[in-house]
């Protein structure tokens, strides 16, 4: 789990690093077309954040509901 968060972190890095300039360019005042490397880029790191966003989101849940199940099976 630990590791699916530090990865996460390290996908955001260059998504920053794209982003930031890019909406400079779209907020100068003599917009340049944005290199369609750059949304390329962009679409497949959102889409490794969200994955591994579900994938912790996931575990967590599956983790609190063993823990629900073996409080549940204690006071029983």
């Amino acid at each position: 789990m630990e590791k699916l968060i530090i990865l996460r972190m390290f996908f955001c890095f260059p998504l920053f690093g794209l982003l930031l300039p890019d909406a400079g360019v779209m907020l100068s005042k003599n917009p340049d077309q944005i290199p369609l490397a750059h949304v390329a880029i962009e679409i497949a790191l959102i889409f490794c954040i969200l994955l591994c966003t579900a994938a912790i989101s996931y575990g967590k849940r599956r983790v609190q509901n063993e823990v629900n199940k073996t409080n549940e099976a204690s006071f029983s």
